[in-house]
């Protein structure tokens, strides 16, 4: 019995440590309840938006919970955004940036990595509809994508993957 359980903790930290942590939370379709309902540096993905553009007016953020593996629908693109709201008004109006590593994997194994900088200000505006946004598309090929995004000031970070299907 005590090996059983043994093992079963074990199993639990490898799984844990190859990320099967991350799943899709809480759903979102206004500004005010994203930010009112998370907090500052919340990751979210936006369903069904493709490019940046989608992602403007297409609202359906769903909270990115943990990191890790993640499962999401098969579509063209994938965008992510983050709740960028405070209340600490020493963060308010504050030019912030956050780094995205994406490591893409294609069907023939090989590896293609790129970085991304965005820059953002935090706000204390409830509506405010300037989201910091990632998009990552035409992934034509592409079998498997990890990303590691971090803000600037040590703030936030997180790391997430998930497969193409």
């Amino acid at each position: 019995m005590r090996k059983s359980a043994s093992l079963a903790l074990v199993a639990l930290m490898v799984s844990t440590a190859q990320g099967i942590a991350a799943g899709l939370g809480d759903q979102f379709t206004t500004y005010r309840d994203l930010h009112g309902g998370t907090s500052y540096g919340s990751l979210f993905f936006n369903a069904t938006a493709v490019r940046y553009s989608d992602s403007q007016w297409k609202k359906r953020f769903q909270l990115v919970t943990g990191s890790g593996d993640l499962q999401l629908p098969s579509q063209q693109g994938y965008c992510f955004v983050l709740n960028h709201y405070t209340d600490d008004l020493s963060l308010v109006g504050k030019s912030k940036k956050y780094l995205i590593a994406i490591q893409k994997t294609f069907v023939d194994r090989t590896k293609k990595k790129e970085s991304i900088e965005v820059a953002f200000s935090p706000t204390d505006d409830v509506y405010s509809s300037s989201l910091p946004c990632f998009c990552m598309s035409a992934l034509f090929g592409v079998s498997d994508v990890s990303f590691t995004l971090r803000s600037n000031d040590g703030g936030f970070e997180r790391r997430i993957s998930f497969q193409l299907k």
